[in-house]
């Protein structure tokens, strides 16, 4: 029976659990719409924003995702291409972010519900916050 070294598996299993972390808060990002709309009080929006806005950066991130999973696709943590796909997923997390950050004033002048506001705005900033954090994290190797 041949033994792994513990060392030398550790960081490709570090890279494919970010990678599982960050495809689950693409999954999020593309299901809270619909979840929304299942819960309760929906924001007034027509679905095509709602695609615009969550689907497509999630299946961005979803892209990114399984490339920075796979263990040769991205190359290696530090390199360039991993570098930018990364970035590519900090910024998608960026864009429903920003697409979503006058939910909370309209919440507050209760022109928004605050359940569907929260909701829509629990998906961008973990994407953004996550993908930074490992895009500093691998530009530091």
């Amino acid at each position: 029976m041949e033994h792994r070294s513990t060392a030398a598996a550790t960081p490709a299993r570090r890279e494919r659990r970010r990678a599982m972390a960050l495809g689950a808060l693409a999954a999020w990002a593309i299901a809270v719409p619909w979840i929304a709309r299942a819960l309760g009080p929906a924001l007034d929006v027509p679905t095509r924003l709602e695609v615009i806005d969550h689907v497509v950066p999630g299946v961005a991130v979803l892209v990114c995702s399984a490339l920075l999973g796979h263990a040769t696709a991205a190359g290696p943590p530090g390199g360039l291409v991993h570098l930018g796909v990364t970035g590519v997923a900090c910024l998608a997390g960026f864009w429903i972010t920003v697409t979503h950050a006058t939910l909370l004033p309209e919440a507050v002048d209760g022109i928004s519900p605050w359940g569907a506001a929260v909701l829509h705005l629990s998906a961008g900033p973990p994407i953004t916050v996550f993908a930074l954090w490992t895009l500093l994290v691998d530009a530091r190797r």
